[in-house]
């Protein structure tokens, strides 16, 4: 992966680290000789000093001025005399042939100074002590030299020197040089493992999370972040799988709207053909009654017919007359309902003698197709509803049930209590309607019967307007298919109340 977090964490890891060495080394090479010789000097000047404190005048105590000289020697690795002001040495500590160097380096530093006589007037009038730095002919090696009054036997009446060779400062700085290279390999090392830490801690998290992204920018879902730190990396991973279940639930819900927009959209079309198909039906429909009109009265006028002939023909013009008038009656209907002007009259009534009422209107019609109709009602069951158009419910459930029930079959009217409500059922046996055909049945104008067979006086507004009239009144209501019949339910408020009625 180019330009990964991964390299990008080891790169800045070890940039930091080749910093933090190349700084370290710079340091080394440009200050550490500096920085440790000055407190090579200040650690000389402070041991001078204690000597100069504790041992002036008692130089009755030889030997512990020695032991305090050796001391001093073997801590700061140093050379140290005391000096008469004539250059005589006074004491040291000891002498022996391994120190010939020191010791010479030492005389040597003593007989400078004694001859810059400005120099140690300066030193015995401020009673100062002094440093510097020199060299002498039996080493390359620098020297430190520190110089200070001494009080043995009376004030000012010696000089202490202490010199310590530069070399040991110098063969450290050459070993410290010669490890830096083992010193890098360990940062290197160091590097490598602490971008592996930075990786699995960090890099791996974000990889997933990630990856995560990826899958969700192609719908998919189903994965989750298992990161479970507590940490900025936590957070994200949860509000990733946050998003993530919210963008499944709002596409899920997309889906289900895209889903019901195509049926709306499909259902819109149906009802489009449907009007297109009413239109045609209604211009047909019209058109054959007015053109049976007209010529059937035109006969009348000329007088082509007489008598009983002209008696038919007035039966005719007076029955095609009623069936254009009922088309209008239906259509004024259902505009009036679907225009939210109608006021429902809410009352309390018995809808068991309403049915029963209803079906001896239709006596006729019922022994003209010799159906039989089959009750299913308790004595009494009390509703609110608004009488007058939930007559025209049942007037044009039952029209539609012996319209379309064939010869010889039953028709069976059911009441059914339950705790709130009423249910009602009109069962016509003998015929069932085409599932695909059950959600059209309450469209505008959808009819069952494509023939346009005109003795059915069928202009599918009948359920339309039951619909209508059924959802005024909050009603449940359904079309189903039974065992070779067709089941149409519909459900109304029940009353406690009981209302005495007379029974004939």
């Amino acid at each position: 992966m180019k330009n990964s977090i991964s390299k990008r964490i080891t790169l800045i890891t070890f940039g930091l680290i080749s910093v933090v060495f190349l700084l370290t080394f710079l340091f080394q090479n440009m200050f550490f000789e500096e920085f440790y010789l000055s407190k090579k000097t200040e650690s000389l000047i402070l041991d001078v000093k204690r000597i100069n404190t504790l041992y002036s005048y008692q130089n009755f105590d030889t030997d512990a001025l020695k032991n305090a000289l050796l001391n001093c020697e073997e801590k700061n690795n140093s050379r140290i005399a005391i000096f008469s002001l004539d250059g005589k040495l006074k004491y040291l500590s000891y002498l022996d042939d391994s120190n010939f160097d020191d010791m010479k380096s030492l005389t040597d530093f003593c007989n400078e100074l004694l001859s810059e006589h400005e120099l140690i007037e300066e030193v015995l009038r401020t009673n100062k002590i002094q440093s510097t730095i020199f060299t002498n002919r039996y080493s390359s090696y620098k020297k430190i030299g520190i110089i200070s009054p001494m009080s043995l036997q009376s004030k000012n009446d010696s000089i202490l020197i202490s010199v310590s060779s530069v070399q040991p400062i110098k063969e450290a700085a050459t070993v410290i040089r010669s490890f830096y290279f083992y010193i890098f390999i360990g940062f290197l090392i160091l590097a490598i493992f602490l971008s592996r830490i930075y990786s699995k801690l960090i890099s791996k998290p974000l990889i997933n999370l990630n990856n995560i992204a990826k899958r969700m920018s192609n719908l998919d879902f189903d994965a989750k972040c298992e990161v479970t730190s507590d940490d900025e990396i936590g957070s994200l991973a949860n509000t990733l799988n946050f998003l993530s279940s919210n963008l499944e639930n709002s596409l899920q819900t997309l889906q289900e709207k895209n889903l019901q927009l195509e049926r709306d959209i499909e259902k819109e079309r149906n009802l489009e053909n449907m009007r297109k198909d009413f239109v045609s039906s209604v211009s047909h429909d019209l058109k054959t009654p007015l053109g049976i009109i007209s010529g059937y009265a035109e006969g009348l006028k000329d007088g082509i017919v007489s008598g009983k002939d002209a008696e038919a023909y007035l039966e005719t013009i007076i029955d095609e007359a009623t069936k254009m008038n009922l088309l209008l009656i239906n259509m004024l209907d259902l505009s009036k309902l679907e225009s939210d002007t109608i006021n429902l009259n809410l009352e309390s009534f018995n809808i068991v003698r309403l049915l029963q009422g209803m079906v001896k209107k239709f006596t006729l019609e019922l022994q003209n197709k010799e159906l039989k109709v089959a009750f299913n009602l308790p004595q009494y069951a009390y509703v609110e509803g608004d009488i007058m158009t939930l007559e025209r419910v049942v007037q044009n459930l039952l029209s539609n049930a012996i319209k379309y029930t064939p010869r010889g079959n039953t028709i069976i009217i059911s009441v059914f209590e339950s705790e709130l409500v009423y249910s009602i059922s009109i069962e016509n046996q003998g015929i069932t309607i085409p599932e695909k055909e059950l959600d059209n049945v309450f469209a505008k104008f959808y009819r069952l019967d494509k023939s346009g067979d005109r003795s059915k006086n069928s202009y599918g507004l009948g359920l339309a307007t039951v619909k209508r009239i059924l959802t005024l009144h909050n009603s449940d209501f359904s079309i189903n298919n039974g065992q070779n019949s067709v089941i149409f339910k519909f459900t109304l408020k029940k009353q406690d109340l009981i209302i005495t009625e007379d029974f004939e």
